[in-house]
C-alpha cells in the first residue's frame, strides 16, 4: 500500500501517483493505522441529494396523476359530487405552494404576501361556486389582508430591517386592498364595514409613508419596477 502526504489518504494496490492530486506517493507512515485506513474507500462517498429541480418534476409528477385521477372521478359522477372540484381545486394551490415556497423561499415577507393573495383568490372562487354568498368578500379577504399587513410589519421588527426593504410590500397590499371597493360599489359585499376598515388603515399607514418618508417609497419601488 501506499500514501499521499498530501491528500492524506491510503492507497490500495501499487501506483505511481495519487489518484486524487496525480502527487507522488510514499509508503505508508509509521503512525499510521493500516489496518483501520486500509478498510476504508480510497474516494470519498459523496451523498446524493435531491436536487430542488428533481423535488419539483416529482411534486409536479404527483400533481398532475392526482388531477387526472380525481378528473376521471368527476367524469365517472357526471360532476354530481361536488367535493371532488374542490379537491382538484386544493391540489392545485398546494402545488402552487409549493412552486412558490421554493423559488422565494430566501424571503419570507414575499412568501407570505404571495400565499396571502392566493389564499383571497381561493376563497373568492369557492365563494362563486358555492352561489357566490360574498363571506369571502365581507370577512375572508378584509382579515387576511389585515393579518398580512400586520406580519409583514412584525416580521420587519424582527428581521431588523430598513423600511425601504419591506415597504414596496406594504405599497402592493395598500393597493390590493382597494380593489375591496369595487365589489362595494357593485353591491356585492353584504358586509362592508371590515373592508372599508382594512381600507382605511392601509391608506392611513400609506399617507404616513407619503409623508414622511417618500424617498425610501420611491428607492423601494424603483428597485422593484426597475425605473
Amino acid at each position: 500500500m501506499n500514501y499521499c502526504p498530501k491528500c492524506e489518504i491510503v492507497i490500495r494496490g501499487v501506483k505511481d501517483c495519487c489518484p486524487l492530486c496525480q502527487g507522488k506517493v510514499s509508503e505508508v507512515p509509521e503512525d499510521r493505522q493500516v489496518s483501520e485506513t486500509s478498510a476504508c474507500m480510497p474516494f470519498p462517498v459523496i451523498e446524493r441529494k435531491v436536487s430542488s429541480v428533481t423535488f419539483i418534476k416529482i411534486v409536479t409528477f404527483l400533481f398532475l396523476a392526482l388531477e387526472i385521477t380525481f378528473g376521471m372521478l368527476n367524469i365517472l359522477f357526471r360532476k354530481n359530487v361536488p367535493w371532488v372540484s374542490l379537491v382538484m381545486l386544493g391540489i392545485f394551490v398546494g402545488w402552487i405552494d409549493v412552486l412558490v415556497a421554493m423559488y422565494v423561499r430566501s424571503n419570507i415577507i414575499k412568501l407570505l404576501t404571495i400565499e396571502a393573495y392566493v389564499a383571497c383568490a381561493v376563497n373568492c372562487y369557492v365563494d362563486y361556486m358555492t352561489n357566490m354568498h360574498g363571506w369571502s368578500l365581507a370577512w375572508v379577504i378584509p382579515f387576511i389582508l389585515i393579518g398580512l399587513g400586520v406580519i409583514t410589519m412584525t416580521m420587519a421588527w424582527i428581521m431588523r430591517l430598513r423600511i425601504g426593504e419591506f415597504v414596496a410590500y406594504i405599497a402592493l397590499d395598500a393597493a390590493v386592498s382597494l380593489l375591496q371597493l369595487f365589489p362595494i360599489y357593485y353591491d356585492m359585499n353584504p358586509v362592508e364595514l371590515p373592508a372599508l376598515i382594512c381600507c382605511a388603515c392601509y391608506m392611513i399607514f400609506m399617507a404616513g409613508i407619503v409623508v414622511f418618508r417618500l424617498r425610501d417609497l420611491k428607492s423601494a419601488l424603483g428597485r422593484r419596477f426597475n425605473f
